[in-house]
């Protein structure tokens, strides 16, 4: 599998405005699309900091990357407690904008974990499956019951240079294309679709995450377009839904919330709806 040739890269800015109506951005996310923040890393931390932010490294072999989870207020893959405050602060300081930017999702917004990646895309090795420069969701389990939503908050902290990805369809988009329904259908013949995973939401999304990422047809055939985020900007998607690839770039700060089901504009467009929707037809066709 290859990817698209980076350097017919365009820009993607044309969401970069929010619009006027902000109650639209929980429906736009829950649809797949991205979302631009008109904030900026200036309003958090000075250029001293930021340059200091970009330089961690992460302790030992196995971790690529540092979290801070400010329930527990815990860093994991580095002992620096300058970063460990800096990471604390910025959690509070991004959850709180989180909530007046998604009034609907009040109260049922949770942050989880932050990110700190300072490793560039294209010498982050690692095993295709599980590299994130191919088309593919993410499957993060919420930690509380009905957390089942995904919101990725990021941030391209470097000061110069510009984060790369692609953005497939949504995941309703790709469950109605029928070249990737046959082809998920095709790659699960064999047994995999006829337990319907008890209903574990998990494992499906888990199931249909790998069957995306090892997909040919998916990663070269399936329409994306390339998105560019300028240095110091921010951006925002349910990544469950959301189908993306990162193709370049170094330095990003990422914010994971969970959300409620109970808050969502749509259940319909949610990944729980949608994946017990398709895995039923597919159990259907199996047993005709």
């Amino acid at each position: 599998m290859q990817n698209s040739n980076i350097l017919k890269l365009k820009h993607d800015l044309v969401g970069n405005s929010l619009p006027s109506d902000c109650a639209s951005l929980e429906l736009r996310l829950e649809k797949g699309d991205l979302i631009y923040p008109s904030w900026s890393p200036d309003s958090y931390f000075n250029s001293d900091e930021l340059q200091a932010i970009c330089s961690y490294k992460t302790k030992g072999l196995w971790h690529q990357a540092i979290s801070f989870y400010p329930d527990s207020g815990k860093l994991v893959g580095s002992n620096s407690k300058e970063l460990e405050r800096f990471l604390g602060r910025i959690s509070k300081d991004l959850t709180d904008k989180m909530q007046v930017l998604l009034p609907m999702y009040s109260g049922a917004i949770r942050l989880d974990r932050v990110v700190l990646n300072n490793v560039e895309v294209a010498t982050s090795g690692g095993k295709n499956l599980f590299k994130d420069d191919v088309l593919h969701l993410d499957t993060l389990k919420g930690g509380l019951p009905n957390e089942k939503r995904l919101i990725k908050l990021c941030c391209n902290i470097n000061p110069t240079n510009t984060r790369v990805w692609e953005k497939g369809p949504s995941l309703a988009s790709l469950l109605m294309d029928g070249r990737a329904r046959d082809e998920l259908f095709l790659k699960s013949k064999l047994g995999l679709y006829q337990n319907n995973f008890k209903n574990d939401f998990t494992s499906m999304l888990e199931h249909i995450g790998n069957l995306i990422r090892q997909s040919e047809l998916i990663q070269e055939k399936i329409p994306r377009k390339v998105v560019v985020f300028p240095a110091k900007s921010f951006w925002l998607a349910m990544t469950d839904v959301c189908i993306h690839s990162t193709l370049r770039g170094g330095n990003v700060l990422e914010l994971m919330f969970f959300v409620q089901e109970h808050a969502l504009c749509s259940g319909d467009l949610s990944a729980p709806c949608l994946l017990r929707s398709f895995f039923s037809s597919e159990i259907k066709q199996i047993a005709a």
